[in-house]
């Protein structure tokens, strides 16, 4: 398996990994190049890491925070990962790091427009993703209508709809495409439990796995940060 795996004692502990690596990433790319991007992913998983990396002292103004992937819903809506990101990182937002949105209101299609044209010059320091039990990583679905173009290396896009009927939150959906997540400096994957760790060691090499496709080239080898 290309990259690395690193066993917590606990949530707690995941946690606190999974921030200090945010927290390093972010230093490294404003010492190199004076400012830093980290691409984040949503859901309830990885909130507590960024709620502990708000806590820390980086110089917020050169950060910007970008979204994995997106639920077709207002900011408003509980299942909004740009509501989760603004709660968890109101701090650094306060003190004037920036958040790249991706719903705008309007259709899927247009939204992935907008959103594309915002996020095709963005280079990330990290990357910080989670896994579905059903090995969907990002908003790649397994057979969601998109998921080709979202898939596809020699795809220009950057951000693209996808159509996942089974997908929780919302059907429709905006993702970062696997050609963009090739500008990611490092990937960690964040997971908790040993039904996910099955899951995730179980769909490397496999095509309709789409979290396996975290671990092949051209993106840097993942780091796997999990707990029981």
């Amino acid at each position: 398996m290309r990259g690395s795996i690193q066993t917590f004692a606990s949530r707690d502990a995941l946690m606190r990994g999974a921030a200090e690596r945010l927290e390093e990433a972010l230093q490294a790319g404003i010492a190199a190049h004076g400012k830093a991007c980290a691409l984040l992913s949503g859901g309830s998983t990885p909130a507590p890491a960024y709620a502990l990396l708000g806590s820390r002292n980086l110089d917020w103004s050169k950060v910007t925070f970008a979204l994995a992937d997106e639920r077709c819903v207002p900011p408003t809506d509980d299942a909004s990962n740009e509501r989760m990101l603004r709660a968890t990182l109101a701090r650094p937002l306060g003190a004037g790091a920036t958040l790249m949105p991706m719903y705008a209101g309007g259709s899927p299609q247009d939204d992935a427009l907008r959103a594309d044209a915002l996020y095709a010059p963005l280079s990330f320091d990290i990357a910080l993703l989670g896994m579905g039990e059903d090995a969907h990583t990002l908003s790649w679905f397994s057979g969601a209508d998109g998921l080709d173009a979202a898939l596809d290396l020699a795809n220009p896009r950057s951000v693209v709809a996808i159509h996942a009927p089974e997908a929780g939150g919302s059907p429709d959906r905006l993702t970062l495409t696997r050609s963009a997540l090739v500008r990611a400096r490092h990937i960690v994957v964040l997971i908790t439990g040993p039904k996910k760790f099955g899951v995730l060691t179980s769909s490397i090499g496999e095509a309709d796995k789409p979290a396996g496709l975290l671990f092949e080239p051209p993106l840097p080898p993942p780091d796997v940060l999990w707990a029981i």
